[in-house]
């Protein structure tokens, strides 16, 4: 009996994690890791290195405090601090769209209240994997992750794209100011859907206490070894995006509409690479697709070192390689996610996955955060010569992240489903 209503409930709580990942993507998307929010930080007076660290803050929140977020999720439970998570982000979400209201304060308001944003979300984080891992089986794992994050990639695309359309090549900052409050509601629902979701009996209760449970992820070797490489992975590759869209603008003088356009490609590469992903891991195997996928970053990189001197030819080649690489970048998250979820040890999810995500979350902020401050100090030129070739101090930092790119590729060694060993063994998700 209990068997069958859990096989009732499982599809309905899918339905519902979908609905909040696709309300609470287009928000965090729009606030953080979008053209609106470099273009707005710009209205309001942010330079080059503010600009970009506003796409810097969540993911580097998400790997500084997870851990510590953790402990809160073992202590309080995943569905409490998911909730009041979600309700502390959309304070600071309505708090970022006021900040033109604060006059000589308003970009401190802004970035104060996206650095807010962040660190609420951390306890959504650490909550998220684990409420997950209460109701999807492994065979059902890939498959979700792939259709919760084709909705939320559709969602948020489709938003931008129309968003694009609107607003015409110089908005306001009222205009985006108005983009911002309305995504700021759309947020809303992913606490709304969440709190729906049924609570289910854990499958496997934590044996582990905070510290135990720290000292055990840290000792699984396959779970830090993969870890490991995300960082790297994703150091290399995680500024790409976001260096690209404020170089159009910036270096190549492309207009508003233009940027925001290529921002909403950049997603619907994302969305691709998450319904595309089940085909390629089927015929490639998972060792294959990660070192295809590996070597995509890698050149992409290289190319858009390669953009030329501006006009319709260099956003067309951006608005094409971008996709490409955000193609990658979504497929092999979800690759990711599976194997972290496989990886972590039964009685000690929350802090295996916790352990997992700093390593993740953690590099991809620190790598913008790293670009900012690299923008902001003066430290790279403003033009050199290659034979012929001028090169900005954009183009430096892509060269940055192509040679990183290489040097991460060493780390692929340490990678289970690449090189299997000890008692890995590779299953379908």
């Amino acid at each position: 009996m209990e068997n069958a209503i859990r096989t009732k409930a499982v599809p309905a709580a899918e339905r519902s994690a979908i609905l909040s990942s696709c309300c609470g993507f287009l928000g965090e998307v729009t606030l953080t890791d979008s053209a609106i929010i470099i273009l707005f930080a710009g209205m309001l007076g942010a330079g080059d290195m503010l600009s970009l660290l506003t796409t810097s803050v969540l993911p580097f929140f998400n790997g500084l405090c997870v851990i510590p977020m953790a402990y809160l999720v073992m202590h309080f439970g995943r569905r409490r601090l998911i909730l009041s998570a979600c309700i502390s982000a959309s304070l600071a979400y309505f708090a970022a769209a006021s900040a033109p209201f604060f006059g000589e304060w308003k970009v401190t308001v802004l970035i104060g209240s996206i650095a807010w944003f962040g660190f609420s979300l951390t306890g959504f984080i650490a909550g998220w994997f684990p409420m997950l891992d209460t109701f999807l089986t492994r065979e059902r794992r890939t498959g979700f992750f792939s259709r919760m994050r084709f909705c939320h990639q559709l969602t948020a695309t489709v938003f931008l794209f129309l968003i694009s359309l609107l607003i015409g090549r110089n908005p306001s900052i009222g205009t985006l100011q108005g983009i911002l409050f309305i995504a700021a509601v759309i947020f809303c629902g992913r606490g709304f859907f969440i709190a729906r979701i049924p609570e289910f009996p854990v499958q496997q209760k934590e044996s582990f206490g905070f510290r135990d449970g720290l000292l055990q992820a840290i000792g699984n070797k396959s779970l830090a070894g993969f870890s490991l490489y995300l960082f790297m992975l994703n150091l290399a590759s995680s500024g790409t995006v976001p260096l690209m869209l404020l170089s159009l603008k910036n270096e190549f003088h492309a207009p508003d509409n233009v940027v925001v356009l290529i921002s909403a490609l950049s997603l619907l590469g994302m969305l691709l690479g998450y319904t595309g992903v089940g085909t390629l891991l089927r015929r490639l195997r998972l060792k294959r697709t990660f070192l295809l996928f590996h070597a995509v970053l890698l050149l992409g990189n290289l190319i858009l070192f390669f953009p030329g001197k501006g006009g319709t030819g260099v956003y067309l080649l951006i608005a094409i390689l971008i996709p490409v690489y955000s193609f990658a970048l979504a497929a092999g998250t979800i690759l990711a996610s599976a194997e972290m979820m496989e990886l972590a040890t039964p009685g000690n999810k929350v802090m295996a996955m916790a352990f997992s995500g700093t390593f993740s979350y953690g590099a991809s902020g620190l790598s913008r955060l790293l670009s900012s401050l690299l923008l902001g100090s003066g430290m790279l030129a403003a033009e050199w010569h290659i034979g012929a070739m001028r090169v900005c101090r954009y183009q430096t930092l892509l060269l940055i992240y192509t040679a990183a790119m290489l040097f991460a590729g060493i780390f692929l060694i340490l990678v289970p489903a690449v090189f299997p060993r000890g008692e890995y063994c590779y299953r379908e998700h």
